[in-house]
């Protein structure tokens, strides 16, 4: 009885650990009503190792790592940690654990200096704050770190992969031993990627932290996790030590047996002379303050063709695709479809079938506080049967919304909330959260 007490003690009673932290979850099970965004999974991740999470989008993983740092509750399954049942119902119990997380995007205030940022991170800032010790206390602890970064640099001013290391080291500044990477090097180029991933890598060797990285990235798998895991469709989909894998055998147990296409660099005989679909000539497009993102572009794509256009985030591949979407307008330059002016109008955007994925879709592309049908219906929410006089159609929605889901394979009813937490009642439009 009294160890069982020992055990269950809560985390802010407990010192923070020293050491890596292994952790295990067991028949970990998530409902929105009536859908499962986790089945039944059980992983372990081994102290001091650099353990990867795959999946594709909607598999699962958000979720998981979100009931690890106490976002969400399980609805049934156990955490261990360290060999200990924890109950972690906030992410300030997590934190008390030493488990922590670094974001997909930057969470640094842009105005506030390197150092600022670190200790205003704390639970235990003073209402006064002596600087002068502060800093010395944190040159002390940069001193035991790979990652150097200048403490009196504002963070506006930093590159991105300065940025993403001061937000490795905000975790290990708050000791945390277990560290969560959603997406770590999204922003990066290879060369910061492989640098920031070096780093951490050496802070598990050193039995520092325990790493698991949320990432789609298979050539950054090879190079630096030690073991992964899978996840398909909510369901643990298989597991491995990254040295008896193969990037194929991943991507087959994060597809199942869905046909894996081969790259085998050919292109369509043809494609030269056919007459482009979309033509962009001498483009000029504004960022958000007002100066060039995109300066005298021009690009060609024929029918069939898929390109791509490289380049880490902020060097105006967003800017280009809300000229071309339509949200965003161009200072100069022109737009072609099959050879004919497009100014990215609704009417033209519906009748040319143009569509856009953006990177941040909770910016500008989806309502939180809206379903998943309801999302779905907003290019033709004014257009039958979807529009019924002045009222809308909410079963119209939803069969819109399942029939689009079963022609794309994908997951998940239509009434489901688009980011888990609020579902749909029923089919009646009714939601509970």
């Amino acid at each position: 009885m009294a160890d069982d007490a020992m055990m269950r003690l809560k985390p802010e009673h407990e010192p923070l650990p020293e050491h890596a932290l292994e952790i295990q979850m067991s028949g970990m099970t998530k409902r929105f009503g009536s859908f499962a965004a986790l089945d039944n999974v059980s992983m372990k991740v081994e102290a001091g190792s650099f353990h990867a999470l795959l999946g594709e989008n909607g598999a699962g993983k958000s979720t998981l790592v979100k009931c690890l740092v106490g976002f969400y509750s399980p609805d049934e399954g156990q955490i261990q940690v360290n060999g200990h049942e924890r109950d972690i119902r906030s992410p300030h119990d997590s934190h008390a654990l030493g488990i922590g997380m670094v974001y997909q995007h930057f969470t640094l205030v842009p105005s506030m200096t390197v150092a600022e940022n670190l200790v205003m991170s704390r639970n235990d800032v003073p209402a006064v704050v002596r600087w002068g010790e502060e800093m010395d206390r944190l040159k002390a602890f940069m001193d035991t770190v790979p990652f150097k970064v200048p403490l009196d640099e504002p963070v506006s001013r930093l590159a991105a992969g300065e940025k993403q290391k001061v937000e490795i080291l905000k975790q290990l500044y708050l000791e945390r031993r277990f560290m969560i990477l959603d997406e770590p090097t999204s922003v990066l180029t290879p060369t910061e990627a492989d640098e920031v991933l070096g780093m951490v890598k050496s802070l598990t060797r050193a039995n520092k932290v325990t790493v698991l990285m949320i990432t789609h990235k298979f050539r950054e798998v090879m190079a630096f996790a030690d073991a992964v895991s899978v996840l398909r469709r909510g369901k643990y989909a298989g597991e491995g030590k990254v040295a008896e894998l193969n990037p194929t055998q991943m991507a087959e147990m994060m597809v199942g047996s869905r046909e894996i296409p081969q790259a085998n660099g050919s292109k369509t005989g043809g494609a030269a002379t056919q007459v482009p679909r979309l033509s962009i000539k001498n483009l000029v497009v504004e960022n958000d303050s007002g100066r060039p993102a995109v300066e005298h572009f021009s690009l060609d794509i024929r029918p069939g063709e898929i390109v791509g256009i490289a380049g880490v985030s902020g060097n105006g591949q967003r800017e280009l695709v809300e000229a071309l979407i339509g949200q965003r307008k161009a200072v100069s330059g022109e737009i072609l479809v099959g050879g004919k002016p497009y100014h990215a109008t609704r009417g033209e955007i519906h009748h040319y079938r143009a569509f856009s994925l953006p990177e941040e879709p909770l910016r500008n592309a989806c309502v939180p506080g809206m379903s998943v049908a309801e999302n779905m219906a907003f290019r033709n929410f004014d257009q039958s049967p979807i529009a019924s006089g002045f009222w809308l159609n909410s079963k119209a929605m939803v069969k819109q919304a399942d029939k689009w889901i079963a022609e794309y394979a994908g997951r998940g009813c239509a009434d489901r909330h688009p980011f888990g937490w609020q579902c749909a009642a029923s089919r009646t439009g009714a939601r509970t959260i």
